[in-house]
């Protein structure tokens, strides 16, 4: 039986389940690492025999006897450092820290990870998504170099299913899993158009609009629970700092750099954005991702810096001809302070086009379509135009789909014509390997009829078939010398 650590499946959708199978013995729930305010339910304080930790930023508990990790650990995960690097950097708690200051938090991290994993004869990883966000982003290359398997489970398109693989590297390939299911032939069925109904461009998903005097005054309308909620927010946030005044110096501190900053990305992003569009001109569209996300900050790997894919694709093109780049419609000012626009303005015949053009307009006439890891690639190949794609994604072996590398020529993708019944095909073979179940409440939410009942016996039969698979055909670290 896999001694297990879990990180995530904490809602109420997909916990009990996991309860029940180390109640069973599929597995040996050894560590499971939860939300902080999911650790306070009833739920989670009346376990036994699974020690609960809190998914927490600070530093403050990653204290004490800590086993030093062996010389070759550091070796083997410091190749990783940059989406580290990235991945702490877009958390409020870590802030503007120098490069060498993470560099620290890097180690007293890897020093408890280590610590946890050895201490706990951990056999196996369980992660609730790809892994991001400080701690996960250490966790896994530290399991992967120490021979301990990790399982991720990553929802992806279509909607209302979910993909599985067992490393990063694989993921978009899934040459390493094994097939769960035959999907019925209509979920291969593919609507040749661009346009998609994408969840997350809608209700609360939706980019946020200017909040209106009326949407604030409605927080009036209970003072008392609004009060209480800014008071938990505010002790949960206290507990996080050495002080008080830590917390109001950072605080006061990033409110006005932040406040700066937005006024600069308005002005640039007005300043730059163009509404003069010349269709018939050959020209690539690409698209900007949200950022920080983990899609790209993980994912794009080292083209998690964007701009380093458009001055890559700018290489492979002719001089005339142009790209279009758009902005996502969520990007706040993250990651776009002033020196992203003036390198952006440093790449030849590149045009950073206004938000009102139609991003479909701009897909149906560009020669392809190029992203990092975006959904825009997938709407152009099913709707027929080719992408070129940075990073890893779902959809990264279809027809049309060209993965960059050096060496790649222009003509491969100009010259390449999608079977749309082989686009259908290859979809049948991805759905083969993913779940058509969800374990997240944001995906939950955006289904008009959830059956529960249903939901739970697909997850339950998931985790039947995978456990003993990754037993029987992955080698764990249980009885054996990690190395």
């Amino acid at each position: 039986m896999l001694n297990t650590l879990i990180w995530g499946l904490d809602q109420p959708i997909a916990a009990p389940l996991i309860a029940r199978l180390h109640d069973e013995g599929v597995f040996c729930v050894k560590k499971w690492i939860v939300g902080e305010s999911e650790s306070k339910t009833p739920f989670f304080l009346e376990r036994e025999g699974v020690e609960i930790i809190e998914d927490k930023l600070e530093l403050n508990f990653c204290q004490g006897d800590l086993d030093f990790p062996p010389t070759w650990l550091d070796e083997k995960i410091r190749h990783y450092f940059p989406v580290i690097l990235q991945n702490f950097a877009r958390q409020f708690f870590y802030d503007r820290l120098p490069v060498y200051e993470f560099m620290n938090i890097i180690q007293i991290w890897v020093r408890y990870y280590y610590t946890m994993l050895a201490r706990n004869q951990i056999d196996a990883v369980i992660f609730a998504d790809i892994p991001h966000e400080g701690g996960r982003s250490i966790l896994y290359p530290m399991a992967q170099a120490m021979g301990i398997p990790t399982l991720m489970l990553v929802p992806s398109g279509p909607f209302g299913t979910f993909a599985y693989c067992f490393s990063i590297e694989d993921y978009g390939r899934f040459a390493d899993v094994p097939m769960f299911r035959t999907p019925h032939p209509e979920e291969s069925e593919i609507r040749q158009d661009y346009k998609k109904d994408l969840y997350y461009m809608k209700g609360k998903h939706a980019p946020k609009q200017r909040k209106t005097l009326q949407y604030r005054l409605r927080k009036l309308a209970s003072p008392r629970a609004f009060i209480k909620r800014k008071k938990d927010i505010f002790k949960s946030t206290l507990q996080k700092y050495g002080s008080i005044q830590e917390f109001l110096l950072k605080k006061v501190a990033t409110c006005a750099m932040n406040y700066d900053e937005k006024k600069k990305y308005q002005a640039n992003a007005m300043n730059c954005a163009d509404k003069d569009v010349d269709f018939n001109c050959d020209y690539v569209y690409f698209p900007l991702h949200l950022q920080p996300e983990m899609t790209t900050d993980v994912l794009g790997g080292i083209y998690c810096d964007q701009l380093l894919a458009i001055e890559k694709l700018r290489a492979m093109l002719p001089p005339d001809w142009m790209i279009y780049v758009k902005e996502n419609p969520k990007q706040t000012k993250r990651m776009r302070l002033d020196y992203f626009f003036k390198r952006l303005k440093l790449i030849p015949n590149v045009k950073y086009v206004d938000r009102s053009i139609d991003t479909y307009a701009l897909m149906e006439r560009a020669k392809f379509v190029a992203t990092i890891t975006g959904t825009a690639g997938w709407e152009a190949i099913s709707g027929g135009k080719n992408a070129l794609i940075f990073g890893r994604i779902w959809y990264e072996t279809f027809p049309g789909v060209f993965q960059y590398h050096e060496g790649l020529r222009l003509e491969d993708i100009t010259s390449y014509v999608i079977d749309h019944d082989a686009l259908e095909q290859a979809l049948h073979c991805y759905l083969e390997k993913t779940v058509d179940a969800v374990y997240s409440p944001a995906v939950q939410e955006a289904m008009p009829a959830f059956d529960a009942k249903k939901n739970d016996e697909k997850l339950e039969k998931f985790f039947r078939f995978i456990i003993p698979y990754m037993e029987e055909h992955q080698p764990h670290a249980a009885g054996r010398e990690r190395k």
